[in-house]
């Protein structure tokens, strides 16, 4: 299997189609016996393949060259590692988002020093939504970091956590513009602001940034109010993790868990909605 981008990951149980020669069947030439054994074989994918992912944008080449270069080829710091795991050779699979610290005391079992440190990292799926790693993806980074890592480090890789959630906004809109064209161009500002690409592991929503994205939009007089919602449930094809926005908000900041996670609009043609109301 080569790699082709994000277009290579697939869902659990569509690769249903064998192709392959024949000429690995031992029938005597018989052609008639080989083409029923062939047309018997019955494959699929009892899990997901995930790991795949786009080129670097010209922004993330220009940071992770600069990071590496500073690495020297070797990890030191918790940077390094974090550096060194986002470089993972494609061949082996890409990591989408990464985030390192020291194991938390209460983590440590007995006899374990805080030299241990947890990387947690997330990938994308066919559809550029973040997921679990596979546990090939986790052992092909732990041998690729086992180059780097200086006699006492310890990394154990984890999968860190998606919390999705959705938007609601409301708008005044200024008179002799339509409402339903400010209204989309107000939605559009916001996908571009939640786009999966630009947000990292634990970092914290601003309402502020998102006030000042409509405000800018032309044609809106005012905001009058923007609300985030949690995304939950595997049935309705969200993240399994719930979680609690509003005790997470602080000073207007809305901040991620204590176990590193991030914020995803899963469906932003779904969950972000707006609507212009009147003063």
């Amino acid at each position: 299997m080569t790699g082709g981008g994000v277009q290579a990951n697939v869902a659990a149980n569509t690769l249903t189609v064998f192709q392959g020669t024949r000429s690995f069947l031992n029938t005597q030439n018989n052609t008639a016996l080989a083409n029923a054994i062939f047309q018997s074989l019955a494959v699929t994918n009892p899990t997901a393949a995930v790991g795949g992912g786009d080129g670097d944008s010209i922004e993330e080449l220009r940071m992770n060259t600069m990071a590496s270069y500073n690495a020297q080829l070797r990890a030191v710091t918790q940077n390094d590692y974090l550096i060194r795991a986002l470089s993972l050779p494609a061949k082996y699979g890409v990591i989408a988002k990464a985030y390192i610290e020291p194991t938390k005391a209460q983590n440590l079992t007995v006899g374990e020093i805080p030299s241990v440190l947890d990387l947690y990292i997330l990938t994308y799926n066919i559809d550029k939504n973040l997921t679990s790693t596979s546990q090939a993806l986790k052992t092909n980074l732990i041998n690729y970091l086992s180059q780097y890592r200086i006699v006492g480090d310890s990394v154990r890789v984890k999968d860190g956590f998606v919390i999705n959630i959705g938007i609601e906004f409301e708008i005044i809109t200024l008179p002799n513009y339509n409402s339903n064209d400010v209204l989309k161009n107000c939605i559009q500002s916001l996908q571009t602001q939640f786009k999966i690409d630009d947000w990292q592991m634990n970092q914290p929503i601003v309402m502020r940034d998102l006030y000042t994205t409509l405000d800018r939009v032309e044609g809106v007089q005012s905001v009058k109010q923007v609300n985030i919602s949690n995304k939950v449930g595997t049935a309705d094809g969200y993240s399994q993790y719930a979680y609690d926005l509003q005790g997470a908000t602080l000073n207007g900041v809305i901040y991620p868990s204590l176990d590193p996670s991030i914020f995803e609009v899963k469906y932003p043609n779904s969950d972000i909605t707006g609507k212009v109301v009147t003063l």
